[in-house]
């Protein structure tokens, strides 16, 4: 019991997701042994199923047994529908993994109304809770 009780906190069998930004694709990193997930910039794929199908691949496994507390950050500049979508999906699977008795929470960082009124939309649709911070000038001309 103490064996797998440490390989379930050192999350020996999950690797970190990290993924550049690049053009019309946003930052990732989720990182296992943290419990930290981010998500930052434009997120306007091309083909966001094939995207957003190797994050959801990686929740998935995550949500088996994910670190003692998980913290999401979305600092979004832009996303279309279909980022929208999948980040939905994303929240139903993190709305699981709190329905089981684990921390999670998301932070959201927004520049303008539009992302603001999006980040609202989705904490009304999820039993999450939910930060909501402006994002800096500096910060939007970094993400």
């Amino acid at each position: 019991m103490r064996v797998l009780s440490y390989l379930q906190s050192r999350k020996l069998s999950m690797e970190r997701l990290h993924i550049e930004a690049s053009s019309g694709l946003p930052l990732v990193d989720f990182n296992p042994a943290t419990g930290e997930l981010l998500i930052k910039g434009k997120s306007v794929p091309e083909n966001g199923k094939l995207f957003f199908e190797r994050l959801m691949v990686w929740i998935n496994e995550y949500s088996k047994s994910p670190h003692v507390s998980t913290h999401v950050t979305f600092h979004l500049e832009f996303f279309n529908i279909s980022s929208s979508k999948s980040f939905l999906f994303l929240m139903y699977k993190l709305m699981e993994m709190k329905e089981r008795g684990h921390d999670v929470r998301i932070s959201w960082i927004y520049s303008d109304a539009y992302i603001l009124g999006a980040g609202r939309d989705y904490a009304y649709m999820v039993r999450l809770p939910f930060e909501f911070t402006k994002a800096e000038k500096a910060e939007i001309a970094a993400a």
